[in-house]
């Protein structure tokens, strides 16, 4: 290609971005959540493009919710000792590339060749001198292992909690709000009295429900997918008549991200440590009556039907995951009743595609315009899908 010979102009001072400091707004002030990534069930492509309400994949939402795993982390400048490279981002999952860089008249950019790796430090052939800039771009694991955990368990509703998921935010908060991690990934579930594995059972966040009889005394092993911070700004929320908003929130919400998330339309983003209140008009189906919220926080201690009945909490009803279910006294079917509840603020990526950020070749935080996400109304997962 064409050459430039204004060799002065573009030698000349010139102030470059600098990405770390982005990632440090983002890790300081951040906001807590966690990050749903969507499959488009496949019940959506037999359906002409609407979700089947009695879909058993999906449960009618027309998505399944993933956990990204992989991460990829580009030209970090590592600690350095010797042979010896500890990134900042672990456990490490895989090495790309490794250079040494240095200004030209003292050897420019070189390739350093890695012997092995652990999940915590990278192993080179040669040394390195350690105050000299490296760029190392490798992949982490973003979900957590955890082992023999003992379960909180109600077994007369043949629920179990995973109380190991709860984040500890240290000195900066006692977590009041309670909030968690998901479990991506169920390895085993283990009755200590018996010693028989679980072998069918259903998990929404940190709750797991099943069918089967269980003890007090349950055990499990799992993969919780880490939580992240977000800074939200231009959070507008609005009430409207217009027809399209009846069934989906018109509020909006700016939110930036670390630059190694994959994120696309349907994505739904919680946010973790926040919780709002609702009034909701429910009809009852079954046992389980979903409510319109992704991740609910608590149910009122009252709940009102048609016909004047008061229904108490832990008596009639509880919570489960999203749903409300009933477990004592409950309305006929198809009768209209009346429940308020807590519940984590959630936004979906839906017209606006993520906005990366790639100025002077470097990975700054991605930027997504995202709206709130409270009914899933089939015509709405349509539109989301279908474009």
């Amino acid at each position: 290609m064409g050459q430039n010979g204004n060799i002065g102009q573009d030698a000349s001072v010139t102030v470059f971005g600098n990405p770390e400091s982005s990632k440090k707004l983002i890790k300081n002030h951040g906001v807590l959540c966690k990050v749903k990534q969507t499959l488009i069930c496949p019940c959506v492509g037999k359906n002409h493009g609407s979700p089947d309400m009695q879909c058993e994949i999906c449960n009618g939402d027309g998505m399944v919710y993933t956990y990204q795993r992989r991460f990829t982390v580009v030209d970090e400048n590592t600690r350095t000792c010797g042979k010896t490279m500890s990134p900042f981002w672990t456990p490490i999952i895989s090495v790309g590339k490794v250079q040494n860089v240095t200004s030209e008249i003292q050897g420019g950019i070189s390739d350093l060749t890695v012997a092995s790796f652990t999940e915590t430090e990278i192993t080179l052939t040669e040394d390195s001198t350690a105050y000299e800039k490296k760029r190392v771009s490798y992949v982490f694991d973003g979900w957590t292992k955890v082992e023999d955990e003992v379960l909180r368990v109600d077994v007369t509703n043949k629920l179990m909690y995973a109380d190991g998921t709860i984040f500890d935010a240290g000195y900066q908060s006692s977590n009041p709000l309670s909030a968690y991690a998901d479990i991506a990934k169920v390895i085993k579930i283990t009755n200590l009295d018996t010693g028989i594995e679980l072998i069918s059972f259903k998990v929404e966040g940190n709750v797991i429900s099943t069918s089967l009889p269980i003890s007090a005394n349950m055990s499990i092993d799992y993969y919780s997918a880490d939580m992240t911070q977000v800074i939200t700004s231009d959070i507008v929320n609005r009430d409207t008549n217009e027809i399209y908003s009846h069934d989906i929130a018109s509020g909006e919400c700016k939110m930036s991200f670390y630059p190694f998330w994959e994120l696309t339309r349907g994505d739904i983003i919680v946010i973790a440590a926040t919780v709002l209140y609702k009034n909701e008009l429910m009809q009852h189906v079954k046992d389980l009556d979903k409510l319109s919220e992704i991740e609910t926080f608590d149910l009122n201690e009252t709940i009102l039907d048609e016909d004047g009945i008061i229904y108490g909490i832990d008596t009639d009803y509880m919570l489960q995951g999203r749903f409300v279910k009933w477990i004592g006294s409950k309305p006929a079917v198809g009768k209209a009743y009346s429940v308020r509840y807590g519940y984590k603020p959630a936004y979906i990526i839906f017209e606006d595609n993520p906005q990366p950020n790639n100025l002077e070749n470097k990975q700054y935080p991605i930027t997504v315009m995202a709206k709130s996400w409270t009914k899933l109304n089939k015509d709405d997962i349509a539109r989301l899908m279908n474009g």
